[in-house]
């Protein structure tokens, strides 16, 4: 698998970066002995937790200077939602990326805002709780998750959010999938016991997590085939 990059806004805390950097590593973990059980030299790649970051020796305001630059460029100043696909767009535009193809994961504590076919409630509160690019980077929120009363549950719903995120990246379901899948607001979602069913708020977050949870499921069969597919292509486009 290519290196994974984390950055977070300066309002997200620390156990919301953490959650989400140690599950992100489990999925990697698994993907890892997939590919080695196939018979593939396959190792772990390298996790980069910059946080909230800054380039002193770039001018403030600068392209690529911060991570403040990046939620710059993509907020919008009227509802005060990110625009994921404009983050995204500026997140593989980067210089880092364009020298060393990596996925990147980003977690806001803004709302996010995704293309008019995605949002969730588009005509009266269009958001969703996380977006996407397949094979390249993700930016989730915790803004929305954070109405959740319980330490614990809301623990279960990033945690449950940042596996099926970061699982789309992986393309997870595999867009040549034709069995136990549906499209939900134009994604596509698994229909097994799994992580890639779809959720569009913290009450089914939490339904689903702790069935997955209690099952000691994370990702279905299928899924699991198509996230061995994915590490071997990228295995072979790697090398």
């Amino acid at each position: 698998m290519k290196s994974i990059s984390f950055q977070w806004t300066s309002g997200v805390q620390p156990w919301e970066a953490e959650t989400v950097v140690s599950t992100i590593a489990h999925i990697q973990d698994v993907a890892t002995v997939l590919g080695q059980r196939a018979g593939f030299n396959i190792s772990r790649s390298q996790l980069r937790p910059f946080g909230t970051w800054v380039i002193p020796s770039v001018p403030r305001g600068s392209p690529y200077w911060s991570t403040l630059w990046y939620v710059e460029q993509s907020l919008d100043p009227e509802t005060g939602q990110i625009v994921a696909p404009t983050f995204i767009k500026t997140v593989e535009r980067e210089p880092w990326q364009q020298a060393s193809p990596h996925y990147d994961v980003a977690i806001v504590e803004q709302d996010l805002r995704d293309e008019h076919e995605y949002n969730i409630t588009p005509n009266k509160d269009p958001h969703v709780l996380s977006s996407h690019k397949s094979g390249l980077a993700t930016a989730l929120s915790v803004h929305r998750i954070r109405s959740i009363g319980d330490p614990e549950d809301r623990r279960i719903a990033l945690r449950r959010l940042a596996t099926n995120a970061f699982g789309h990246v992986l393309e997870l379901p595999s867009p040549k999938r034709h069995d136990n899948i549906e499209t939900s607001y134009g994604r596509i979602s698994c229909q097994n016991l799994c992580s890639m069913r779809f959720a569009s708020d913290n009450a089914q977050l939490l339904k689903l997590g702790q069935e997955e949870h209690d099952s000691r499921i994370m990702f279905c069969d299928a899924c699991t085939q198509d996230l061995l597919d994915h590490v071997v292509r990228t295995h072979f486009s790697t090398n």
